[in-house]
């Protein structure tokens, strides 16, 4: 993974910001492209694809925590307010996980229910699908909220924005990490058989084995899967940890069986594997999931940026929240702000195109709750990453921070499954 240091807002991307604010300030009106909204012409419509179905069905309330927490800063709740001086109204739609109901619902967001902009979706599987729709509809605008596949700000949409790393950049630093300094040699492979996982692992594993590490074996298995008994049994003897590349219930169920089986290796987690979504549940997961090291975007609790524990203290304050912000919040949280302040930007007068919305959100330079955000030429964050280990506090399973680092950029390597070092 290249990694770069902080930047200082570019040039161009002052210009621009700045010639979005005179456009809003000379009372320019009409969205364009089709667009009735913004510039007075009556309310500001978002929809919001999130998961609502399946092993990750917390992922559309963790979004609507995201943007009641956003909206609070403008008065407003999960169902709109006013940004500036334009009403803004969220309407939400609900997926699988799949690619197939992500592209049902984002076309009926945006050719049935007319919305301005898409935000989402969640899944990996979902927004290469939402992507590959983007090209279709230049004229409206896609900020994703949570999908972290390498690939979609490499498809060439230049009305699509990711404020947030990719999962192959998640795991950047970790398998060096492994290797080097907790000395494993040989890794065996769990992962969820989809897009996200494959570029996650392939992150981990590229890093890994250029440093000299070797995978034992790998068993990909399909999103819902329960009974992990049998790939438990067959890890080879030779194995030194194993990388669970596993989210959700998926990522407890195989905790809590490895529990069951007595699994004494130490554990490497696919970045979502060691998520408050998986380990938040119970407490008996502890004596396999203490230990475990990983990579993403959701610092430790030692983390002190004033900025995450405003975040933090607002969110946790939301009924039925989980005891700290999941990744499911996080990234939704740090994608929104960034448009909901282009937006304001630009008056409510998104141009023709969108254009001035585009130039608002190309121009970003926020310091997030988890670090600084700008964007590369592709709409593709670049932002701050973190190598963190699992540690029992107090009977409750956290996030402890090893290492920090700033400016991290997009590599453009993809990944397919793969059974041995890619």
């Amino acid at each position: 993974m290249r990694l770069t240091s902080k930047t200082d807002r570019r040039l161009l991307a002052v210009g621009a910001i700045a010639a979005a604010s005179a456009l809003a300030l000379a009372g320019c009106s009409g969205s364009g492209g089709g667009s009735d909204a913004g510039g007075g012409d009556g309310t500001l419509t978002i929809g919001v694809l999130a998961v609502g179905e399946g092993s990750l069905a917390f992922a559309m309330d963790e979004s609507k925590r995201a943007i009641e927490v956003a909206m609070q800063q403008y008065g407003g709740d999960a169902d709109g307010g006013t940004v500036g001086d334009t009403e803004v109204e969220f309407i939400y739609e609900s997926t699988d996980g799949t690619s197939g109901t992500a592209q049902t619902k984002v076309k009926k967001l945006v050719e049935n229910d007319d919305v301005d902009i898409v935000f989402g979706p969640v899944s990996g599987d979902e927004g290469e699908a939402v992507a590959q729709y983007a090209l279709t509809v230049p004229e409206k605008t896609f900020v994703i909220s949570a999908a972290s596949p390498v690939g979609l700000t490499l498809e060439g949409a230049d009305n699509l924005y990711r404020f947030f790393g990719d999962s192959a950049m998640w795991m950047g630093g970790v398998g060096t990490y492994a290797h080097d300094d907790k000395g494993y040699e040989n890794i065996y492979l769990i992962a969820e058989d989809y897009s996200f996982p494959y570029d996650n692992a392939g992150g981990f594993f590229s890093e890994f084995c250029d440093a000299g590490g070797q995978i034992t074996g790998s068993s990909w298995v399909p999103v819902g899967t329960t009974d992990y008994a049998t790939i438990i049994s067959t890890i080879p003897d030779e194995t030194d940890a194993v990388y669970v590349g596993l989210g959700g219930a998926d990522a407890a169920s195989f905790l809590s069986q490895a529990v069951t089986a007595g699994v004494a290796k130490p554990l490497v987690g696919g970045t979502i594997a060691v998520d408050t979504t998986a380990l938040s549940g119970d407490t008996n997961l502890a004596s396999a999931a203490e230990g475990m090291i990983s990579g993403g975007p959701v610092p430790g609790q030692d983390y002190d940026n004033p900025n995450w524990i405003e975040f933090s203290d607002a969110y946790t304050a939301l009924p039925d929240a989980f005891p700290s912000p999941s990744i499911f919040a996080i990234l939704p949280y740090n994608s929104i702000m960034p448009l909901l302040m282009g937006i304001e930007t630009t008056g409510g007068d998104l141009g023709a195109d969108q254009e001035n919305l585009h130039e608002a959100l190309s121009a970003t330079d926020w310091n997030s709750p988890t670090g600084n955000i700008t964007v590369d030429e592709n709409n593709q964050g670049i932002v701050d990453n973190f190598i963190v280990e699992v540690q029992s506090d107090g009977g409750e399973l956290v996030l402890n921070t090893i290492s920090e680092a700033a400016g991290v950029t997009q590599d453009t390597v993809t990944y397919d499954r793969f059974d041995s070092c890619p």
